[in-house]
Order: C-alpha cells, then sequence, then structure tokens
C-alpha cells in the first residue's frame, strides 16, 4: 500500500508541473477549479495564506530581492515560481515541483469532470510521466517550518490525539486541530446515526509515517505528521484510491461518487472546520485521506469558495 500512496502523491504534485502540450491546470479546473496556475502568480496570496495559518512562526509576505518571500526564524522562503524556496536554492527554481494551491471546495463534493478523448488522452499522459519520472518537491520550507528535518526531530514533535477511541500520531502544530475535530465528531456519533455508524465500522485510523514518495525526495505529508487515514473493517465493494480504479481498467475520474467508499459529509466538515483537507474532492481521489492544510481552507474562503 505504501507505494501505491507514493505514486498517488507523485501525481498529484504532476497536476503543478508544465508538460508540453497538456494543460493540466485546465484538467484539474474541471475537477474542483484552480488558482492562476503558479508560473503566473505572484505568490503573495499564496504565501499570506500561510503566514496567516502560521502567524507565530511566519512573517511577511513582503517584496525582497524581486520576489514575494516570508520569514521563518533567520531564514527568508521566496515564492520562486511556486516552489517557495531558501535564497540558496532559488536559481535552481526549475529542478523543483510547485506547492499546490487550489480552491478545495469547503462543504460540498465538486462535479464530477466532463473529460472528452483528447482530455483523457492527456491525463493518461500525465499519469504516465508522473510514474515515469516522480517530480520532486524542495522540502526546506516544509522541513524549516514543522521543525522536520530528520526522523529524530519530527518524533520529537509528534503527540497522540484520541480520535473516538483510535490513537493518532500527528504533529503537535495540527493537534489542537485534531482535537478539535474528536469533539465535534463525539458530539456527532450521538446525535447522527450516519456519522455513527461510520465510526463504528473503522479498523483502525493512520496518522505519521515517515517516508519518501517512491524514487524522489519529496516526502509525503504523513511523514510530516501532518495527514490521516480513516481505514474501515471492509470498503463494501466501493471504489476507494483512483490508482486501485485506474488498474482494474476503470475510468476513475468519472466513478460516481455512489459508487465510492465516503465519508459522511457531517464528519467531513468537521474536518475542514479545523483545516483539514479531504482527499475525496481530489480527481486523483484519496477517499480515506484527510491532511491538514489550513492555508487551503484560508484560500478558498478568501476566494468565495463555498
Amino acid at each position: 500500500m505504501t507505494r501505491y500512496r507514493a505514486i498517488v502523491a507523485a501525481a498529484l504534485l504532476a497536476i503543478g508541473l508544465p508538460m508540453a502540450g497538456v494543460p493540466s491546470a485546465t484538467l484539474w479546473g474541471q475537477a474542483m477549479g484552480t488558482f492562476p496556475q503558479l508560473t503566473e502568480s505572484t505568490g503573495e496570496r499564496e504565501l499570506g495564506a500561510y503566514a496567516q495559518a502560521y502567524p507565530d512562526r511566519l512573517t511577511g509576505p513582503v517584496r525582497r530581492d524581486g520576489d514575494w518571500a516570508v520569514q521563518l526564524g533567520s531564514r527568508w522562503f521566496y515564492w520562486a515560481r511556486g516552489r517557495i524556496l531558501p535564497q540558496e536554492q532559488r536559481s535552481a527554481w526549475e529542478s523543483y515541483a510547485p506547492y499546490r494551491f487550489y480552491r478545495y471546495p469547503i462543504g460540498v463534493l465538486p462535479p464530477l469532470p466532463q473529460l472528452d478523448a483528447q482530455s483523457i488522452a492527456r491525463l493518461k499522459a500525465m499519469v504516465r510521466q508522473s510514474q515515469a519520472k516522480p517530480p520532486r518537491r524542495s522540502e526546506a520550507f516544509l522541513e524549516t517550518l514543522f521543525g522536520a528535518a530528520s526522523l529524530q526531530q519530527i518524533r520529537s514533535n509528534l503527540v497522540t490525539v484520541d480520535l473516538l477511541g483510535f490513537p493518532v500520531q500527528i504533529h503537535s502544530i495540527a493537534a489542537p486541530a485534531l482535537e478539535k475535530v474528536a469533539a465535534e465528531c463525539a458530539v456527532l456519533v450521538k446525535s447522527d446515526p450516519e456519522a455513527a455508524s461510520f465510526f463504528a465500522g473503522l479498523k483502525e485510523i493512520d496518522g505519521f509515517n515517515y517516508r519518501d514518495v517512491a524514487g524522489t525526495a519529496t516526502r509525503s505529508y504523513h511523514g510530516y505528521g501532518l495527514a490521516l487515514d480513516l481505514i474501515p473493517r471492509s470498503y463494501g465493494g466501493k471504489s476507494v484510491y483512483w490508482l486501485w480504479a485506474l488498474q482494474a481498467g476503470e475510468s476513475w475520474w468519472a466513478i460516481p461518487y455512489d459508487r465510492r467508499w465516503m465519508v459522511p459529509a457531517s464528519v467531513v466538515a468537521a474536518f475542514e472546520n479545523n483545516g483539514f483537507v479531504w482527499g475525496g474532492k481530489w480527481m486523483f481521489f484519496d477517499m480515506m485521506h484527510f491532511e491538514y492544510r489550513p492555508e487551503l481552507i484560508l484560500l478558498s474562503r478568501e476566494s468565495g469558495t463555498p
């Protein structure tokens, strides 16, 4: 499963990569909307969202050396066409994949993309490219932001949060948010039969898992202690993961929601209320996956996305 999840991370990173003749931003936009392509954005808004999400750690953004930048401790990190790089990496920006910024659809399910034959061919080509040559994101910004330059350092920042009886290892910076999720879900299971049945059917909740995307130096959000997977005892024959659907010969992007293993809307809302996004709303869907991305929630709210 680790290998498969590594591939999805590579594919998701690839969405932000330019590819000759393939308008990947347009394909993504058909699924959930998009901000301007990273090469076109100035970065002020995106870095501003990061600073707003982590006000005790980041200052800025400000214009510095011809680019928008934020200060993190004694270091400056520059937009660098979406790569968010320290000074020493700026000149090599083309070597790195950009960070993913998109309009996350808060509170609603995005419409399934309607792709013509040409778009489908381009989408499949994009997946093949990401598998053949996985993109590499600079880890300098996230390692500095979350104190995660080594396994020992990240372990020192981990805490365990109880989510309705399931112990979840998570970074201390996201722990207060997850504790609020747990409190909201504890209320839900008493008043919402669907939520109660959902949690009763879970086998485990996986949080921290220190790993890189296979074949790259790009770390998974699980590797920062910022993601968790809600794993049931049974998927009930439903589709849960885009790559498994692809391997089964299905057009994963077109699988109706009623054929996917779904997290109840009330549970998803509890996570979204506290800065988490759900992988069930991605074109490259991962129905069990949540990750702490408060900057994306802030950007979506700022743009008027529901």
